[in-house]
């Protein structure tokens, strides 16, 4: 029952987010400062150390991603990267040792770098991606309940199956094709690229929950965090998003 109830709790802020533009920014931020913070304790890395070239990188594409042409936002990106490397430096690089530079690196390009993209992918794509993400959660939890045979990945996630994440597909593409039609996806995008995008969505989907799910067992514990009852903590219900992000950001620049 409490599980439910956060649960609810979460789709109802996601759905309200993504009514507004800044809304939508505050949210990913929100999900960004969170996600980092218990990524970088898995791993073992100073969580400021991070936080701030991260802030910087989400801050200019906010500030940059809508007003700006793509030669401007290209010299703002390049601007930032350059800013976060000169701020490492300058700040960390005397007392880190080389794994924890590749720490760094890791939690900067796993973690924040797909919150600041996903800035970039319009609301109404990035809502379909989240129902999408959560459909083809239902339906592999379902199909794998009931159906599931085959281990999908035994050393990594002993409860998923192949048998699930096919049915976790097969859901989400039905769930595509229902919010095609309920949304009127079709003034601005073919049924054909949303069912591409659909796919794309749930491969990496999967496998970034199978990567969340290889970090904790390298740590050894069972949850990122506690601060959703019932699901975990933030990396925990965002593992397949935070994965799929850059994939579908580049999907949207070559097909739409």
């Amino acid at each position: 029952m409490k599980r439910a109830f956060y649960g609810l709790i979460y789709v109802a802020i996601v759905f309200m987010a993504m009514r507004d533009e800044r809304l939508k920014a505050l949210l990913l931020l929100v999900f960004m400062i969170f996600s980092l913070k218990e990524f970088t304790r898995l791993i073992n890395i100073p969580f400021k150390t991070v936080l701030l070239p991260s802030l910087i990188i989400f801050t200019g594409f906010f500030l940059f991603a809508n007003h700006a042409n793509a030669e401007v936002l290209q010299i703002v990106i390049g601007f930032m990267i350059l800013t976060v490397y000169l701020l490492f430096i300058y700040f960390t690089f005397a007392t880190f040792q080389l794994d924890e530079l590749a720490k760094f690196f890791l939690s900067f390009l796993y973690v924040s770098l797909p919150f600041s993209l996903a800035i970039l992918i319009d609301k109404q794509l990035l809502l379909s991606m989240f129902i999408i993400l959560w459909a083809a959660d239902t339906f592999a939890f379902l199909t794998g309940k009931y159906l599931g045979k085959h281990k999908l990945a035994p050393e990594i996630s002993p409860k998923k199956t192949i048998e699930g994440a096919l049915g976790g597909l097969i859901g989400s593409l039905i769930t595509a094709f229902l919010l095609f039609e309920i949304l009127e996806m079709h003034e601005y995008t073919g049924l054909l690229k949303f069912i591409g995008l659909t796919i794309i969505i749930v491969i990496f989907g999967i496998l970034g929950d199978l990567l969340e799910s290889r970090f904790k067992r390298l740590a050894g514990v069972k949850d990122s965090g506690k601060i959703m009852p019932g699901h975990g903590g933030f990396l925990d219900r965002l593992d397949s998003f935070i994965f799929a992000v850059p994939f579908v950001w580049a999907y949207i620049m070559i097909v739409y």
